[in-house]
């Protein structure tokens, strides 16, 4: 879904491009009007924006102005001009400042149109694949030092003594972040690694997609990222010297933090979809709702591990808002055995992604073979029996506390037996103990899961449904109920087998039938009541959908009354 921002002085232009690009055609776009240069920024300041065009020529604050502010705060947004004048100066300096072309109004809708789609072509080419790939590659030979990855995981686990030393450490470091000032961390995940990626290959991938995140982030953010358990990211954000002196005497500090909150969470739609494009990986975010300092931010991390394990849809490509509301003998390698156990105890780590992302099939399928490996009589294998029970009770303890649902176990299962080896009669008795404790834990997963979603839905509809003549762009569907409008749209469909603008669109068109139906507005008001800017776009809405104009539906349902 592509943001594009119509801005003109002259009204009946804003309204008559807003009518084109509502039509069906090769972009997915959801459009927006502005009819100054300052209303234009006052969205802008709510929501990302991809492409804008914009008249060059405008009262108060011209074309050129305006291109400035967006690429101060939205660098890599794309910007086409409209001008009523062949003016050779404003060409120059309107593509010296980063607009991607330049058009008179005299050329004509497919000209308008054709723009706008190279426009939105150009979203992603700032990240070339293959550039991509090698900037990676140098950048993992370069290799960032282990121990500023481990420092600064370190910081998000809350350890006492790096915090209390991080403002000389991250000099040290040389990590371009302010040890006094506030953070704002967004957690990302890969979901899912294609098949036949070795350990080096999906490293190189985590530097890439961090690479991305630098390409959108730097140019107007400090940011530092990290890896951790093989599949995640976490970036480190403060606002830019840029962002933080603005210029404006009559912007607030508290101004400045919700723009930059704002561009954060925009941003995050755009590399997702530069990973998609460029890498074909399917990566998942969880962005925190405020900066916070840095004694704070342990609980910022905890919560959106919690937050991405629960999000609605548990798949892929989630983005999320945090809101309030061994060797037998010196000198002998191990046998293959050996291997194969170590190799399927290092999965351990990956029951409890499985665990925590409600994974349920994916889970099982591991566990079993991890239960296998304590089958064995030996005296050798009791040990290991030992080692595999205690490594899956953290994963389950953990699972439980970020729950809070140990009250609810307790009256199916007996939690005594979690941390009790000797009490089970059995392996296959253990083996089974761990089975139904995890199925509990999918059930009330999926149980939430479904009865939030229902939620969720019910929400989003009584929204629309009472704000038919108001403002229903995604960007506020999403704000009204916690979530990125680019992933709300989405899971919306993937909930209910119907688009989200489909909905609007029909309960458009339902409302307006029965107000013809009625004959008590004329169809200029009922226009404006389900909340159409212009009523020839009603009035081609109407036709396409019903074989009728409004006019002829409202004579018909008046002579089908007289009938009756």
């Amino acid at each position: 879904m592509i943001r594009l921002l119509i801005v003109d002085n002259e009204r009946w232009i804003v309204d008559s491009l807003l009518d084109l690009f509502g039509r069906p055609g090769k972009l997915e776009l959801e459009t927006f009007g502005a009819y100054s240069a300052h209303e234009a920024l006052d969205l802008l300041g709510r929501m990302k924006i991809d492409v804008v065009l914009s008249d060059i020529r405008m009262p108060g604050m011209d074309g050129l102005a305006l291109q400035r502010e967006i690429v101060r705060h939205w660098p890599w947004c794309k910007i086409v001009f409209l001008s009523g004048y062949d003016d050779f100066d404003y060409i120059q300096q309107a593509l010296r400042g980063g607009g991607v072309d330049y058009l008179l109004k005299t050329e004509g809708h497919e000209a308008i149109v054709a723009a706008v789609e190279r426009a939105a072509a150009q979203l992603y080419e700032a990240v070339e694949s293959r550039q991509l790939i090698r900037n990676a590659e140098r950048q993992m030979q370069l290799a960032r030092p282990l121990l500023v990855n481990e420092y600064l995981l370190a910081l998000a686990g809350g350890d006492a003594e790096a915090l209390r030393k991080r403002r000389d450490r991250l000099r040290e470091l040389q990590l371009p972040l302010d040890g006094g000032a506030e953070t704002l961390l967004i957690l990302g995940r890969v979901d899912d690694w294609r098949d036949g990626f070795s350990g080096g290959d999906k490293d190189l991938m985590l530097y890439a997609i961090a690479n991305i995140a630098e390409e959108y982030f730097a140019k107007s953010l400090s940011c530092v990222s990290v890896t951790f358990e093989q599949n995640k990211l976490l970036w480190f954000l403060q606002p830019g010297p840029a962002a933080v002196s603005s210029g404006d005497p009559q912007q607030s500090t508290g101004d400045a933090t919700r723009r930059f909150v704002r561009f954060v969470q925009g941003t995050i739609e755009t590399i997702q979809g530069a990973c998609k494009q460029l890498l074909q990986l399917s990566v998942s975010f969880a962005a925190a709702d405020e900066p916070r300092d840095w004694e704070r931010l342990p609980g910022q991390f905890h919560a959106l591990r919690r937050l991405l394990g629960r999000g609605l849809g548990l798949g892929q490509e989630l983005i999320l808002l945090d809101r309030p509301d061994g060797s037998d003998g010196a000198g002998r390698e191990p046998d293959v055995r050996t291997h194969e156990t170590r190799s399927r105890l290092d999965k351990i780590g990956a029951l409890a992604a499985y665990l925590e992302n409600g994974q349920s099939m994916q889970f099982f399928a591991e566990y079993a073979k991890l239960m296998e490996l304590g089958a064995g009589k030996g005296a050798g294998d009791e040990l290991l029996k030992l080692e595999i029970y205690y490594s899956l009770v953290p994963i389950f303890l953990s699972e439980m506390n970020r729950w809070g649902i140990q009250g609810e176990l307790s009256e199916t299962v007996d939690l005594g037996r979690l941390t009790r080896y000797d009490v089970h009669p059995s392996w296959h008795a253990a083996e089974e103990y761990f089975a139904a404790l995890a199925e509990r834990l999918f059930e009330r997963k999926r149980a939430e899961r479904s009865d939030r979603e229902d939620d969720l839905i019910l929400h989003v509809r009584r929204y629309v449904e009472h704000n038919l003549a108001g403002d229903l762009s995604l960007t506020r569907i999403g704000e009204v109920v916690g979530y990125n409008p680019y992933y709300l749209t989405r899971l919306y469909k993937q909930l209910t087998g119907e688009g989200l603008t489909d909905y609007i669109a029909a309960t458009r068109l339902a409302r307006a039938q029965k107000l013809l139906a009625d004959n008590q507005l004329i169809v200029q008001d009922i226009s404006r009541a389900v909340g159409f800017m212009t009523e020839q776009s009603f009035y081609r809405f109407f036709k396409k959908e019903t074989g009728l104009t409004p006019q002829e539906y409202k004579e018909r349902s008046a002579i089908s009354k007289t009938d009756r």
